[in-house]
């Protein structure tokens, strides 16, 4: 486990690179929109941006135009492998409390319940109680892995409710916006 959270972390990490060079060089195409923009206003219509300053239009051209997603996209994986170790922490806290208040079946006795006569599964048939027994531990994982799907559902509905929460309108719409 260990050997493949430290493979996911480097995998993420040359991820992480990737983007923040491929954010360098979208920040120049947006540096170049922007005098391209400003220049485009100064001359067509001045009064519109005449509350602004080059700077202040620059930052807003660079907000409304910068791609947002995959930034958003990395953060959310890297918060699924980074709470991970978190989850399942409380995931089996939260199992052993079940178990000290008796609210999870208890295992033998589930195995004793699902043998017919001769010590035989009423569905496997010719299988050893030790296995039956093994079965119902198995079940578990079942618990652990909708716990982990929960969990990784709500960073999605948190990452998204920020995404839609902080998206910019139009360049004319924040232009007006920032009047004071």
């Amino acid at each position: 486990m260990f050997w493949f959270f430290i493979s996911v972390a480097i995998g993420l990490a040359i991820v992480g690179a990737g983007y923040w060079r491929w954010r360098k060089g979208v920040a120049a195409e947006i540096a170049e929109g922007s005098e391209i923009e400003w220049a485009h206003f100064q001359k067509h219509e001045p009064e519109f941006i005449a509350h602004l300053s080059e700077e202040e239009f620059k930052s807003l051209y660079a907000r409304v135009n910068e791609p947002r997603f995959p930034g958003y996209a990395l953060a959310a994986l890297i918060s699924f492998f980074a709470a991970l170790p978190v989850i399942f922490i409380a995931l089996t806290a939260i199992l052993l409390v079940a178990q000290s208040v008796g609210a999870t079946p208890d295992e033998v006795a589930a195995a004793e319940r699902l043998f017919i006569e001769d010590d035989k599964l009423i569905f496997f048939k010719e299988t050893p109680p030790e296995a039956a027994l093994y079965y119902i531990r198995d079940l578990g994982g079942f618990y652990y892995f909708f716990g982990v799907l929960l969990s990784w559902l709500g960073i999605v509905a948190f990452f998204t409710r920020r995404y839609h929460s902080h998206r910019p309108g139009y360049l004319r719409d924040e232009i007006i916006r920032a009047k004071p």
